[in-house]
């Protein structure tokens, strides 16, 4: 590069002469570096723009191509610990929610949730709250932090705003509502949640309903009805969205997994409990790399297609009636305990579901007390339900009488070691990628207690 002097004007130096000093001295500094294109980065004014002239039908001009969020201009600037923030929720829950074992790699990267937290301030405060909550929960932090309340506060004002302007049953509307709802039930604040569902209800409802939202933005879809699903299965309430609105997906009418029949099956057994039972046979397949990965999203329509299913028919909720009587209640409640070992743990306090945990265990007290001859009359399907009762919402110190009944029970059954206990739990629901580990600890601890 040639010098160049530059002859100083005898008022002093002039913007052009600044400009071109500037741009010699960047020349020395930035030699022999990679310049990174800045064509395929749109300021968040723009993306702002675009999407609310998208009106409903929400569509992003553009994906993210890269692969780490660091490169990501978000709506406020981050500090590094809020970016690391957004690293661990994205990346932690993208594997609780599509487990690597049984699914196709889930690209967050290309995501619509990384597209709307780059275009909506809203999702982008109520994702932060959210993550610094789960961190929060997981590094056993008494408290609620200030960084989570600060980005809830942004959060309800923006949300509060996008609500009462022309776009209030947008996309980008409807994925914030459900951000709000999610935050509530990492708090276990159900009351709050609920009142933020019955919100996304009406604002899907104004779109067309969630059949006409399936069909629009899937992945959008399936957020409100999980949510709709696990809060009906946490506070006992009647689901908002109707059962025959959830498509049930081709994975459970493949011919090669429904063909499934249970060895010991009684004649009032419901019919979901075989649907459990070829699913599980399906993710056992998966695993062990007999069948291929399921597709993220057909996986999470049979999970909610299974749960609402459940929370319709369950005792959870007041006056309903289980065919086979108590320990018909006893099944549809160790039906739910199985499912809720495939939900993701926004927390590490307690169950996950303390209401199925709650009626499980009185169930269950209620049919030892009650109904010694129910329990004496198919005791290879007891041990499936005091097993998978005991690896999902009851515990050993909680429940004193659940290690003396597992124990009374394998020995009816004439089983003294886990390879073959775990043999005839295989023959009802049973994962073994998810349940074989657990399973095994609480047969240990049954083992020490007696």
């Amino acid at each position: 590069m040639a010098l160049r002097f530059i002859d100083q004007n005898p008022s002093g130096i002039a913007n052009s002469d600044r400009r071109v000093i500037r741009s010699h001295v960047m020349r020395g500094k930035n030699a022999g570096k990679q310049r990174q294109s800045t064509k395929t980065q749109k300021s968040v004014a723009e993306l702002k723009r675009l999407s609310n002239a998208s009106g409903a039908g929400y569509v992003m001009p553009r994906q993210v191509l890269w692969g780490d969020l660091s490169l990501t201009t978000f709506p406020q600037e981050l500090d590094s610990k809020s970016m690391a923030l957004i690293h661990r929720w994205f990346f932690d829950i993208s594997d609780a929610l599509f487990p690597p074992q049984f699914c196709t790699k889930f690209d967050i990267i290309k995501s619509i949730w990384v597209d709307f937290i780059l275009a909506d301030e809203a999702y982008f405060h109520s994702t932060l709250a959210i993550c610094a909550s789960y961190v929060g929960f997981f590094e056993r932090k008494p408290a609620m932090s200030s960084k989570a309340l600060h980005h809830l506060s942004q959060a309800y004002a923006l949300v509060n705003i996008k609500l009462s302007g022309p776009f209030s049953v947008s996309d980008m509307a409807i994925a914030a509502v459900v951000s709000l709802a999610i935050y509530q039930q990492v708090h276990r604040q159900l009351a709050t949640g609920l009142v933020h569902l019955h919100g996304l209800y009406r604002m899907i409802q104004l779109r067309g309903g969630i059949v006409r939202l399936m069909q629009e933005n899937r992945s959008l879809a399936l957020k409100p009805l999980r949510l709709d699903a696990e809060l009906a299965m946490q506070n006992g309430t009647a689901p908002l969205f109707r059962g025959d609105e959830v498509p049930v997906n081709p994975v459970l009418c493949d011919p090669d997994v429904s063909s499934g029949q249970f060895p010991s099956a009684a004649p009032w057994m419901p019919s979901i409990l075989l649907d459990l039972f070829n699913f599980s046979r399906l993710l056992n397949g998966v695993e062990r790399k007999q069948r291929m990965r399921l597709d993220p999203l057909d996986y999470t329509e049979t999970m909610v297609s299974l749960l609402y299913r459940l929370v319709e028919v369950s005792p959870l909720q007041q006056g309903s009636i289980q065919r086979g009587g108590l320990y018909g209640d006893v099944t549809s409640l160790a039906m739910l305990a199985f499912m809720t070992t495939l939900l993701p743990e926004y927390t590490r306090e307690g169950s996950n579901c303390p209401l199925v945990s709650d009626r499980l265990g009185s169930a269950m007290e209620d049919l030892c007390l009650t109904a010694e001859e129910s329990l004496e009359s198919d005791p290879s399907f007891l041990l499936w339900i005091l097993f998978i009762s005991g690896i999902s919402v009851l515990n050993l110190k909680s429940h004193h009488w659940l290690s003396p009944l597992i124990s009374d029970t394998c020995d009816k059954l004439e089983l003294n070691n886990w390879a073959v206990i775990q043999q005839q739990l295989s023959q009802f629901p049973w994962i073994f990628a998810l349940h074989e580990a657990p399973g095994q600890r609480l047969w240990k601890d049954v083992r020490k207690s007696s």
